[in-house]
């Protein structure tokens, strides 16, 4: 190979390897503009692999409240959904199932989201604050569980 060619070769290879060494340091980064968007599953509803019960009773016919699954998708526009899906048990045991249902704007800062959302009475629109840890996010979604909050990890 002459010095020309290997100039050349050089000349090639070298804004590749940097173009590829940029695009692998964001995918550590998981709301980089690589990664800020996309749909996320509820695995874990306060530390419990869903489905799980998050408050009342465990056996069968006592009341109880149930988080069965949920979603949270990041758009590309910053928008979001985030939605829990419920089961409350009766005592009779019957039960009942609803979605608890947020949408909104957010905004990220290196590895927290923040999700701007107005609840049924709010004048003003809230916030839930997202984190990113060892893949996931986690969330705490207010007002899940009669008025309490639940902490919510999505893979």
């Amino acid at each position: 190979m002459t010095l020309t060619r290997v100039k050349r070769l050089l000349a090639r290879i070298v804004p590749l390897a940097l173009v590829v060494a940029t695009l692998s340091a964001c995918y550590d980064d998981p709301f980089s503009p690589y990664w800020d968007r996309g749909t996320y599953y509820l695995a874990y509803a306060n530390s419990r692999p869903v489905p799980t019960i998050v408050s009342g009773g465990t056996a069968p016919g006592s009341p109880r409240v149930e988080i069965v699954r949920g979603t949270l998708n990041l758009r590309r526009d910053h928008s979001y959904s985030l939605l829990v899906e419920v089961r409350e048990w009766t005592g009779t045991g019957q039960y009942y199932e609803s979605t608890r249902a947020y949408a909104g704007t957010y905004e990220n800062d290196g590895r927290t989201l923040w999700l701007n959302y107005f609840g049924p009475r709010d004048y003003y629109s809230s916030v839930m604050v997202a984190n990113w840890r060892h893949g996931r996010i986690e969330v705490v979604v207010p007002n899940v569980d009669r008025g309490m909050d639940v902490l919510c990890v999505f893979d």
